[in-house]
């Protein structure tokens, strides 16, 4: 038998070989129960390993790849759907958590501005920044905006929706085989399905339609309004620049980044 190792993973033949984790057996076990069995099957465990199927992935273009996800995704949110009672201080620190980050990018920004415009000449960088600056402004405004709305509607509930989230999801993390597979659920929560939705969206969902993939998700597993200005206000969100102090590097980053958000305030337009 073929045996190779991946990181902690053991690859033989037809199966994976992985650390024993009680947290997957039981959450393996719970999907068996409500229907969702795109995951790779345990074959056996033993006290210190658990073996599951090894999947061949077939090669598909990315953008199949991403429509298969989100579809898979939606099936996992709806099959593992619950409402739970929560106390109301949880939706003001979501609130308080992300009010605050951009509070810090809004200063984070301004900051920049006022450092360039404090020089006799600008660098191509910090002219490019510049000019571009009110479209990480407006961005910013927009989340905060929506981040108010939000918590408007939500802070007087006493349930909320959750599901079984991935909590990592990335086109690495799926395989198209005989089935759809999500895989490595290693760092599963049960929480609000705007999680997945967002990182999956950082990750690789911007290089996609994203607002295709977010009709899929909707035709299975529709976002309720409040998790809808959510996920829109987290989308708007830019992400933070690192200078590098490479003017090459540093001009290719600002200009990726504005392509990021305008293309973030597109998909929250579309999103209402």
């Amino acid at each position: 038998m073929t045996k190779r190792k991946i990181n902690s993973i053991f690859i033989e033949e037809k199966s994976v070989k992985k650390k024993r984790n009680d947290k997957l057996i039981e959450l393996y076990n719970f999907f068996d129960k409500v229907g969702f069995d795109n995951y790779p099957k345990i074959i056996n465990y033993d006290e210190k390993y658990i073996n599951s199927e090894y999947i061949e992935r077939k090669n598909v273009h990315e953008y199949s790849d991403g429509i298969e996800l989100i579809k898979t995704v939606a099936l996992l949110h709806s099959k593992t759907t619950s409402l739970k009672k929560i106390n109301k201080n949880k939706y003001r620190s979501v609130y308080e958590k992300i009010s605050g980050n951009i509070e810090y990018l809004k200063k984070y920004y301004l900051s920049f501005v006022k450092e360039i415009e404090d020089k006799e000449f600008m660098s191509p960088k910090e002219y490019l920044f510049i000019r571009h600056y009110n479209v990480f402004d407006s961005a910013l405004k927009y989340s905060q905006n929506s981040l108010k709305k939000w918590f408007k509607m939500v802070e007087n509930k006493e349930e909320e929706r959750v599901c079984t989230v991935h909590n990592n999801l990335s086109l690495n993390h799926f395989i198209i085989g005989d089935n759809n597979y999500l895989i490595s659920f290693d760092n599963y929560l049960v929480d609000t399905p705007v999680l997945d939705l967002y990182k999956f969206y950082k990750k690789d969902g911007y290089k996609l339609n994203y607002n295709l993939l977010l009709k899929e998700y909707n035709n299975i597993f529709p976002l309720t309004e409040e998790e809808k200005i959510l996920l829109n206000s987290l989308i708007a969100i830019p992400p933070k620049i690192e200078v590098l102090s490479n003017e090459i590097l540093d001009c290719k980053n600002i200009r990726n980044t504005i392509i990021y958000i305008k293309n973030g305030i597109k998909i929250v337009s579309e999103n209402k």
